[in-house]
Parts: structure tokens; sequence; C-alpha cells
């Protein structure tokens, strides 16, 4: 993972509780986010609510080792933006957070047209 944001000069900073991860979004209000589905001890559910409300915006994607239509749905349900496959894949983690930078890119261009 450190690899291809690397490469592709992106920043990147990894949480091992939920506590720390809600710190670093406080402080720095990233616009992408990425979650394990199979944080221990915890419902991703509730990761993804609580960030989405809290993120003001970020495109949170989920990792998961299964990828179906029913999770991707209930993810955006809950406030997420998309599931990308465990283990992870240079090529699919690059194009993934490509298009959620465009999203997220937009949506904020679209934001700041409507408060002027």
């Amino acid at each position: 993972m450190t690899g291809v944001c690397h490469r592709n000069q992106w920043g990147v900073s990894f949480s091992k509780t939920r506590e720390e991860a809600e710190r670093f979004l406080q402080k720095f209000k990233p616009q992408i986010m990425l979650f394990d589905r199979d944080i221990a001890g915890a419902d991703w559910r509730s990761f993804v609510t609580g960030f989405a409300a809290a993120s003001g915006g970020a495109c949170i994607m989920l990792v998961s080792k299964v990828i179906d239509d029913y999770l991707w749905s209930e993810l955006v349900t809950y406030g997420g933006y998309e599931v990308v496959r465990k283990p992870l894949r240079e090529d699919e983690v690059s194009r993934a957070v490509r298009m959620a930078w465009s999203y997220w890119s937009s949506a904020a261009k679209r934001a700041s047209s409507t408060t002027k």
C-alpha cells in the first residue's frame, strides 16, 4: 500500500485504533479514507457512519476479502464510497483512489459554488 501511495505522491497514514483514526480525521480532514472491513472487535458500519458524518465529505472506502453488490449498497447506505478487494492490488487501489479523488473534487467544487 505504501508503495502505490509513494509512486503517486499520495500522503498516507495508518491508524491502529478507532480513537487514533478519529484524532487524525479531526486534525487533517483527509479527502479519502480506507478501512478494513475485518476490524477486530468492531462493526465496520459504525466506523463508516461516524467518519462519514465527521469527515465533511471524505470518500470512505472499505477494504474487504468479499465484494458483492449487497456490500457495496450497504456501504453507500452508511455513507461510504467504494469497496476495494483484499488483498490489495496496486492497479485496483490506484483506480479506486483516482475515482474517489475525482468524485471528491467535483463535490467540493459544487459545494463551494453553491455557498457563494
